[in-house]
């Protein structure tokens, strides 16, 4: 069955969007950016006191940097929606296309990010807890040298991936004026392409990423629950074994403080989908509605509904790591100092 006959035309769907819609979206993203630059001041102002940020501080400026240009992007986009909210999709708009450039680059950093440091507290702790590790014997260049090699590799994922992905995107002309089709009111895949190919590029610049962070995050936090478990036991039979109330495991491997009082970083990816899973959602239904013919008589209110939520969503990421890093910081220290980690509650800060 033709895929074009399960889908409403772009044109209708254009009509989803509402001044309300807009008008969320611009603030929103304002507030965004100024939780943006709220991040920034706060870690440059560790810095220019001689204080060092810790590694997930810094992993934590990396995100904010890529949350930042969604925001500006999506306020550019909205600005231009408003102006020009007409469905001539045929006409390549230049800014239409840099916006969707610059917005869906910094969304798929985002998403880099956010898998990373999920991935990195479950290394970490990995790292911590194992005794046998391998950097408990080797000395502290070849340890920093391994660290470094770590870091570079982060950049490398979260950075330079996502530029050649957009780059090939930009270079076949798939970027522009997608009329809210999985969208808000920005631009994103064309909808001058077929149906397909504009499935697939949402997909691989953005849909696909962001389902795989959900995995991922999901996956790296039960393996450190799991870890977090045995070692417990582990220490627990130990102690019973030696007849000693310390813990027998030193706390100086890979120079790494133990993830668990970082409570504010591990609940960073829980807010990233809380954001992304209305646009998620959207992005299911509109592929099961065009290829596969699935669209039940709801259809339309739900998606209207969660663009709603999407418009307020995907631009509100660093406005969001603003409240859990700056607002709420000392509400996340006591939840810590409760669980036993008073000692290092002050790095996750």
């Amino acid at each position: 069955m033709d895929s074009l006959n399960c889908s409403n035309s772009t044109i209708e769907l254009i009509g989803k969007i509402t001044k309300g819609d807009i008008v969320v979206t611009m603030v929103t993203s304002c507030l965004s950016i100024g939780g943006a630059f709220a991040i920034f001041l706060t870690s440059g102002r560790k810095v220019y006191r001689g204080r060092s940020l810790s590694e997930p501080r810094k992993f934590l400026v990396y995100l904010t940097i890529a949350d930042f240009f969604i925001a500006l992007g999506f306020l550019y986009g909205a600005v231009h929606f408003l102006r020009d909210n007409s469905a001539n999709y045929e006409v390549k708009d230049p800014g239409c296309i840099a916006q969707s450039f610059v917005t869906t680059m910094a969304s798929l950093c985002s998403f880099w990010w956010t898998s990373i440091i999920s991935f990195n507290f479950w290394w970490t702790y990995t790292c911590y807890a194992n005794d046998n590790s391998i950097f408990g014997s080797i000395n502290n260049s070849t340890r920093k040298s391994t660290w470094n090699v770590k870091i570079y590799v982060y950049h490398i994922l979260s950075w330079i991936v996502p530029a050649i992905i957009i780059v090939t995107a930009l270079s076949k002309g798939v970027l522009g004026a997608d009329n809210s089709v999985g969208s808000g009111p920005w631009c994103w895949i064309s909808a001058n392409l077929s149906v397909k190919e504009q499935t697939i590029w949402m997909a691989v610049s953005g849909k696909g990423w962001e389902i795989l962070m959900y995995f991922s995050c999901f996956g790296f936090y039960i393996l450190l629950k799991f870890r977090q478990m045995w070692e417990r036991s582990r220490q627990r039979k130990m102690q019973e074994q030696f007849g000693s109330t310390t813990p027998l495991i030193p706390r100086t491997r890979c120079n790494q403080q133990p993830p668990e009082h970082k409570l504010s970083f591990i609940f960073l990816w829980i807010v990233e989908i809380v954001l992304r899973i209305s646009g998620t959602v959207r992005f299911i239904m509109t592929a099961l509605r065009r290829h596969a013919c699935i669209s039940p008589p709801f259809y339309e209110h739900v998606d209207v509904i969660l663009m709603h939520f999407q418009s307020f969503g995907d631009c509100a990421q660093a406005f969001c790591s603003f409240l859990i890093f700056c607002v709420f910081r000392r509400l996340f220290r006591y939840i810590n100092n409760r669980n036993g980690n008073t000692n290092l509650s002050h790095e996750a800060s």
